[in-house]
């Protein structure tokens, strides 16, 4: 007799933080660069990261970014903290500020008591 194996698929989501730096470019007339990004290990990482370059960068921006990497289905990043100049594709971006907590359309049957 054979037995049925059920296997449960399920999503495994990373949210990656990331830090992108902006230099100024010399005789530029207010034109910058980018530099490397940098990923940071959660959002309090990447804020003091901000924090850090704030003053040694014309510009600095933190965002985060969730999905799946063996997908390649990502959500739009959201921006968690910015400073001074950055690049007009920031602009782009989600401000988690503009996020409304109820939108992320939670009810109770969400939760489970431990």
């Amino acid at each position: 007799m054979s037995k049925t194996r059920l296997e449960k698929e399920t999503v495994k989501q990373r949210t990656y933080f990331v830090v992108q730096t902006f230099r100024a470019v010399k005789g530029g007339k207010g034109k910058i660069n980018a530099e490397d990004p940098m990923e940071a290990r959660d959002e309090a990482h990447a804020r003091s990261l901000v924090d850090r370059y704030k003053p040694l960068r014309a510009g600095v921006v933190a965002f985060r970014r969730t999905g799946d990497p063996k997908t390649g289905d990502w959500d739009d990043a959201i921006v968690i903290a910015r400073h001074g100049q950055v690049s007009p594709e920031v602009d782009n971006l989600v401000d988690e500020t503009d996020i409304a907590p109820d939108c992320w359309g939670l009810s109770e049957a969400n939760f489970k008591v431990a």
